[in-house]
């Protein structure tokens, strides 16, 4: 039996527009998993920078410590306090992030470097007074706002309750 080049091509038409939403679904799957293995890292994977190695930035050259070129577009967890700038909300998808909780009440305001707008992807953190650990990916980029020069955006993937190191829990061995 001999198909007809009319026949071949309606085959071809059939076989395709049976694949395609297959493909299209897959293609969705595949970006949208490499969307979230960007985010859904694990607590190892970021690096815990303190408020020193961010004191690294010149703020009159912009030059940068050999640690902030480290750190930079890089996976970070920041310790600090949570300055909001929205009053009306119990959480907060943007925030500022300092040191002390002196910098959140004080005049005149911290240093540019000594500030990290935080912006969250999801995962905000409920109001506060204490100190958390803000984790995401770290970006030098100074900015003029109303709360001062900021020198840091931070692309927050989640918050949590600051503990120290020594108050972590350890695994217990099995």
């Amino acid at each position: 039996m001999q198909i007809s080049r009319t026949n071949l091509w309606k085959i071809g038409l059939i076989v395709g527009l049976t694949l395609l939403p297959a493909a299209i679904v897959i293609i969705y799957g595949v970006s949208k998993s490499q969307k979230e293995g960007q985010t859904n890292l694990q607590d190892a994977d970021y690096r815990a920078v303190d408020w020193r190695t961010l004191r690294g930035l010149d703020l009159q050259t912009g030059a940068k410590t050999p640690e902030i070129e480290s750190i930079a577009s890089k996976p970070v967890k920041i310790p600090g306090f949570v300055v909001p700038l929205d009053d009306d909300s119990q959480s907060y998808s943007e925030f500022l992030l300092v040191p002390s909780p002196q910098a959140c009440i004080h005049v005149p305001p911290p240093p540019a470097n000594q500030m990290v707008m935080v912006k969250m992807k999801t995962g905000a953190p409920k109001r506060s007074w204490g100190p958390v650990w803000v984790m995401g990916t770290l970006h030098v980029a100074t900015t003029d706002s109303q709360y001062g020069k900021i020198s840091y955006l931070l692309h927050g993937d989640k918050a949590e309750p600051y503990r120290a190191p020594s108050e972590t829990p350890q695994p217990t061995p099995p």
